[in-house]
């Protein structure tokens, strides 16, 4: 008979797991070495989520149902532009740093060939893009133009978010993502 999964110690584990990959590294990490950090073996990990894989992406997973887009769409763009300069606050110095420093790293590897990350990627990606393009259509963008400029703006994103991790200073980030939204995503149509 199999024995039922414990929710409660599965959450605890993601939680766990988390805040040791955004230190330690994704691909770095292994799934000894990670259980031995959370103080259990790789065999419960194995038997909770499968593979280091699926263990990784649960854990995004996780944090993204701890930051479910908010509903209200407003239709000022000056709205918008709060909007995207507390997400940005919030990737690089608030609560969702942690989950962004993993995420970008599976998205890095998913560029491997054969990368067991490429689907949840490729579908990670569109889910953002679309939510952008929404938020455009919101404040009256066209349509054409909305899409060119959710694209743009969630790779710029990637890259800014690099930036920000790696620079000696980051307010000079800061200042070049205030350009962004200011001179492109958010400039007249």
């Amino acid at each position: 008979m199999t024995r039922r999964i414990d929710s409660g110690k599965r959450e605890e584990l993601l939680s766990q797991a988390c805040e040791i990959l955004s230190r330690s590294g994704v691909v770095d990490t292994s799934l000894r070495s990670l259980a031995a950090q959370m103080g259990t073996t790789g065999r419960m990990l194995i038997y909770y989520f499968g593979s280091k894989e699926k263990l990784i992406v649960e854990v995004l997973d996780h944090q993204q149902r701890q930051f479910e887009p908010d509903p209200d769409l407003s239709p000022s763009i000056a709205d918008l532009r709060a909007y995207l300069l507390a997400d940005w606050e919030s990737i690089t110095r608030g609560e969702k740093r942690i989950g962004v420093r993993i995420l970008e790293q599976v998205f890095g590897a998913a560029c491997a060939q054969d990368s067991p990350y490429t689907a949840y990627t490729a579908q990670t990606l569109a889910q953002l893009i679309s939510n952008f393009e929404t938020r455009l259509l919101a404040v009256g963008m066209p349509a054409e133009i909305a899409a060119t400029r959710a694209v743009v703006g969630l790779t710029s994103l990637q890259g800014f978010v690099m930036r920000y991790f790696t620079a000696e200073d980051p307010t000079t980030v800061d200042r070049d993502f205030l350009r962004l939204v200011d001179d492109v995503l958010l400039a007249p149509f």
